[in-house]
């Protein structure tokens, strides 16, 4: 494009038609330096024009041109002060426009007007804390804009991005005239935290004769993927074709209808919308598919999608890790986001949440502190608490509560939620570390957080694991007499779980009865443990009776009756357990062990030897059986119901997975390393006398999770103090 020169300028005194004609930056540097030549810089009303284009241009480059224009101008006008506000409203630095704001009000030369507002209040949307909103809405009464439609609009999106549902509600409550856009915004509100206000909310809409739009079915679509409600789904799906036409064109809505449908677990009816997309599939439907098909187990059709995805973004790909996670295929989960990272995806927080969880249920330390000092800690994400509460559990499942606690004594005050205090007292619960999750707990009530069902699970849990009966007891009456929550199953499993170690088995059985439901699962193997470990078989076969008939094709069920009854030298009992096992063809769950070394997860089966490193794993194994025989161990076989003799039972217990990950942990790690394991089962007796000779014979410290806590073994002892 050329430009004439000098003499059109003069002829027409103004380069207004010159500026709408840019179609790039670099036209409109040209204009601009032709505006300096002929003398025309101190046209207010040119320049205006020309720093909104640079200001709203989307670019960077734009943006920070339009600001230096605008320092150049003595006395800017309201007009492009509120363009350089909605420049920065729209740019990576919404903070800067309040900081323009701010300079308008202390100059005094301009008041603000409705149309200030909604830029400020758009930027305020983009912020990590909700403060400069609140004072921006302080601004907005003073001034006597309460009452503009277009900001009351505004105001509602704003406390809605932060979830303040209370504030956004009053201020759609208090507007005299609501239009579409009202209605959409209060609606996607609520559509993820309460989707049953968005469908009445909805039903109001139409009494008042409000005809919604392609967004306002998009947000209800939202809602009915949280309610998993199919019906109400399918009843919106008629509504949609009612209401608006060209729907098989709108990418938008056939992606949520997808996703509705999904999240429902209703893949048919998801499949029948995707295939009818004729032109190319956006890649938030193809996530959808990815991730419902995860969703239902079928985590091979879900991964061949995503194999068969032309494009794939950051929202793809966590579709597809969240899917392993979800499904409990972690390692694989890991994997994937490496080859994310490879492909040049940078991940965004719901990536990180995803990929952070994975890392705690491997007990992937290494890789989880790669991720927080690579993507966190040099601020690459606002960190907010969803985030914060991933890293902080990522810490304590790992085993490193005292990274965790670091983590949560540097969060504001102000900031600490419900859910960061309940994720750091289950921490400290799991490591046994049950007066200091106290502690905690009381601090929560002191800073006036409101309680939930799961901080009353996390704190009576933190009793059961250090045997704190009585405190226990005076939290769990507390919470319907003070708190007004009514204790759930969960709650009761910890109470039957604390009693029952502590050896009150008639209590806990009592508890179990005068529950107002049905005791499942959990709350009987509780008992049952509890009897094997106190030696009660009457009370145990009870308990296994009632355990059978709620899951009668569980193994763990067979074989912890089975410890019970060999514990009591009942062998004949124990065998005749273990051949009913045979006789109805139900497999115990196979006992695997974790051990991370250079960010590289390693799996290791009870007498398994098919390792890269078997040879020097073989040869560390003996070391440690010869070093433990000199220090005076002898096996523990009592729960080897095998019909050999008390020579290869010992050999039988020294092979369990757990010894082998850790012959893997001497032969590679450093001395001065903690040796981290997690195991899917309990760590049986005779591995946990071993493991505190072991860590005083090789003077190390050895961390082992296992299903219900932490075992901390150091110089001959274990932090659980052998009450597990």
């Amino acid at each position: 494009m050329k430009f004439p020169g000098k003499r059109l300028f003069l002829e027409n005194s103004s380069p207004l038609p010159l500026i709408e004609s840019c179609k790039s930056i670099k036209q409109a540097l040209q204009v601009h330096s032709q505006i300096i030549v002929n003398g025309l810089h101190r046209h207010i009303f040119s320049m205006s024009r020309l720093i909104s284009f640079f200001a709203l241009s989307g670019s960077k480059d734009g943006l920070n041109h339009s600001r230096l224009l605008f320092s150049q101008i003595d006395f800017p006008n309201l007009f492009i002060w509120n363009t350089m506000i909605r420049g920065y409203s729209r740019s990576d630095s919404p903070q800067e426009a309040l900081v323009l704001y701010m300079s308008m009000i202390a100059e005094g030369v301009e008041s603000p007007n409705n149309f200030t507002f909604p830029f400020l209040l758009n930027s305020c949307a983009r912020l990590s804390s909700l403060e400069p909103g609140h004072e921006i809405h302080c601004h907005i009464i003073k001034n006597g804009y309460q009452s503009d439609l277009f900001i009351r609009n505004s105001l509602i999106h704003l406390y809605s991005v932060f979830g303040d549902l209370s504030h956004a509600r009053v201020v759609f409550a208090g507007s005299f005239v609501r239009d579409l856009v009202s209605y959409n915004t209060m609606i996607s509100g609520y559509a993820q935290d309460l989707p049953r206000a968005a469908l009445c909310l909805f039903r109001e809409m139409l009494d008042m004769d409000i005809q919604p739009d392609e967004f306002t079915f998009v947000a209800l679509f939202s809602a009915c993927s949280v309610l998993t409600d199919p019906k109400i789904g399918k009843q919106i799906h008629n509504l949609l074709y009612k209401n608006l036409s060209s729907i098989d064109s709108n990418i938008l809505l056939k992606s949520a209808i997808i996703d509705m449908y999904a999240k429902c677990g209703l893949m048919k009816m998801a499949e029948q919308v995707f295939s009818a997309i004729r032109n190319s599939k956006s890649t938030a439907a193809w996530s959808s598919m990815v991730l419902g098909y995860a969703r239902c187990g079928e985590i091979e059709i879900a991964r061949h999608l995503f194999n068969k995805m032309a494009e794939r973004d950051v929202v793809s790909w966590t579709a597809m890790i969240s899917g392993y996670s979800q499904t409990g295929q972690y390692s694989e989960a890991l994997e994937l986001f490496v080859e994310m990272e490879d492909q040049g995806i940078k991940p965004d927080e719901v990536t990180m949440v995803a990929v952070l969880s994975a890392c705690a249920r491997l007990g992937a330390l290494e890789f989880g502190k790669r991720l927080h000092h690579q993507y966190i800690e040099n601020g690459s994400f606002d960190q907010n608490i969803i985030l914060t509460t991933a890293i902080i559990n990522m810490y304590a499942k790992c085993g490193s509560i005292d990274a965790a606690l670091k983590i949560f004594h540097g969060i504001q005050e102000n900031r600490k939620t419900s859910f960061l205090f309940n994720s750091i007292i289950s921490g400290l619960a799991q490591h046994g570390l049950g007066e200091t999750a106290i502690r905690f707990f009381r601090e929560m009530v002191s800073a006036g957080v409101k309680l939930d069902e799961g901080s009353f699970v996390a704190v009576l849990c933190a009793c059961s694991h250090s045997g704190l009966v009585e405190e226990g007891k005076k939290l769990f009456e507390s919470m319907f007499d003070i708190y007004g929550i009514r204790p759930q199953m969960e709650h009761y499993g910890c109470m039957v779980d604390l009693l029952g170690r502590d050896g009150r088995l008639e209590d806990a059985y009592d508890l179990i009865q005068k529950m107002p439901f049905e005791a499942n699962s959990v709350i009987w193997r509780a008992l049952l443990g509890a009897c094997r470990i106190h030696g009660n078989v009457k009370m145990g076969e009870i308990a296994s009776q009632k355990l059978l008939e709620v899951e009668p094709d569980h193994g763990a069920h067979y074989v912890l009756l089975s410890n019970m009854l060999a514990n009591s030298d009942q062998w004949d009992e124990a065998r005749r357990v273990r051949k009913l096992m045979e006789d109805r063809h139900i497999q115990k769950p196979p006992g695997w062990s974790y051990i991370e070394l250079n960010g590289t997860i390693h799996q290791f089966l009870a007498s398994n030897k098919s390792h890269p490193q078997a040879k020097e794993i073989e040869l560390m194994h003996k070391e440690m059986a010869a070093r433990l025989k000199s220090a005076g161990y002898v096996p523990n076989t009592a729960q080897v119901v095998f019909d050999i003799d008390e020579e290869e039972k010992g050999t039988v217990v020294s092979y369990h997975s757990e010894r082998l990950a850790l012959a893997f942990g001497l032969v590679n790690c450093s001395p001065k390393d903690v040796i981290r394991i997690v195991k899917n089962l309990r760590i049986c007796g005779d591995c946990h006398s071993a493991f505190k000779l072991l860590s005083e014979i090789y003077e190390r410290e050895i961390v082992v999770r296992d299903t219900i806590r932490f075992h901390h073994f150091k110089t001959g002892s274990c932090s659980c103090m052998d009450f597990w």
